[in-house]
């Protein structure tokens, strides 16, 4: 891995190629602003935006609205908000729900566009980790045929523990860019090589 700029937010503000971007972060806030601005910057160049998300989608449309998002991309569909939900037992219903939830993110999106979105919400478990770890390393596979830019925002503290840096190490390599947001603020991005 070698570093493409040290400052996340100039990153995303300068980005201009659809990227797999993966978002390593401790304090959820903190990387809250971090998603609404990638997203934020993808509705000031006309792209269509999702946020899909395990927290209530009322909850994070009036977040977004308060950060400065107008209602109007609301309106016009040029910004969805999803919930998703992953109650699922065992490794294969888990899957096809996740791929479900993906067909329905992506049912009808118009390029270019932007993605905020991890698809299984707890990934606290050996079994969650290694469907969003597949599913990361599908669509790194199939990225080039995809229309836009992904960011998939990662809690390091609420990923298993057990091989959390074998994780890790495996998530950086299913992803363009990698950004680490610590919890004081500072950070980096970094390029894979």
């Amino acid at each position: 891995m070698s570093d493409c700029l040290f400052i996340p937010f100039r990153f995303i503000d300068s980005l201009e190629h659809k990227q797999h971007i993966l978002l390593f972060y401790e304090e959820p806030e903190y990387a809250r602003l971090m998603e609404f601005r990638f997203i934020k910057n993808g509705l000031q160049r006309g792209e269509r935006c999702i946020y899909a998300t395990e927290e209530d989608s009322a909850f994070i449309v009036l977040k977004l609205l308060s950060y400065g998002i107008p209602l109007y991309y609301f309106q016009t569909g040029k910004l969805r908000v999803i919930q998703i939900r992953n109650e699922c037992q065992g490794r294969e219903q888990m899957l096809k729900k996740c791929k479900k939830d993906m067909d329905a993110i992506l049912y009808g999106l118009v390029p270019p566009y932007r993605i905020v979105s991890r698809i299984v919400p707890d990934v606290n478990t050996i079994e969650g980790m290694s469907v969003e770890l597949e599913l990361e390393k599908e669509t790194q596979n199939c990225f080039e045929s995809l229309g836009g830019s992904l960011m998939c925002p990662y809690n390091i503290s609420k990923i298993e523990s057990q091989k959390r840096s074998r994780w890790l190490e495996e998530l950086r390599g299913s992803h363009h860019i990698t950004i680490y947001l610590p919890a004081e603020g500072h950070g980096g991005v970094y390029c894979q090589s």
